[in-house]
């Protein structure tokens, strides 16, 4: 007879049973990614996924809420690589529709590399909001991720905008 214990570590042992896959989360048709953290704040409108490349740094882009509210998008003017930013301080400056208005930094650090393509490209962010990150932040206060949140922790405050906002995430599916 084969114990509980060996049986659970075969199993587990298999690649396809043994690796956690954390689901992402669907809101009225719009998409948070499982693998991220967020700052969301619905007062300004400011929809922020924050996504850990390792060694300190962190990638910085738009939710897909966030790429459909300022859709469409003429440009984006973002911050030079060695720019030190401050938490809220601006990183990118972006032109939509008849308005302009400053992306602002989840974290404090120096910024590594900035997505020069979405210069030339801006509708990326409409079109892969996941994708096309904005910069990677090199962070120098890593206590300042306590202040993000977790996918499943944004869920109600998003399905509310897209009702009270009347959004239609981009792209669709």
């Amino acid at each position: 007879m084969i114990s509980r214990r060996i049986l659970l570590s075969f199993l587990l042992s298999i690649p396809i049973l043994g690796k956690v896959r954390v689901m992402d989360i669907e809101v009225q048709g719009c998409i948070i990614k499982a693998d991220r953290l967020y700052r969301v704040d619905e007062d300004r409108m400011l929809f922020q996924w924050v996504k850990d490349e390792g060694s300190g740094v962190y990638s910085v882009g738009f939710m897909q809420v966030l790429s459909s509210l300022i859709y469409p998008l003429y440009a984006i003017r973002i911050k030079p690589v060695n720019t030190v930013v401050e938490f809220d301080s601006n990183l990118a400056v972006v032109e939509f529709g008849k308005r302009v208005s400053t992306f602002p930094s989840p974290l404090s650090g120096r910024i590594v590399e900035s997505n020069k393509m979405l210069e030339r490209e801006p509708s990326l962010i409409v079109s892969r909001p996941y994708e096309s990150w904005v910069v990677k932040i090199k962070s120098d206060r890593p206590e300042e991720l306590k202040r993000l949140k977790r996918a499943e922790e944004i869920v109600d405050i998003v399905r509310g905008v897209i009702v009270r906002e009347k959004i239609e995430c981009l792209p669709k599916k």
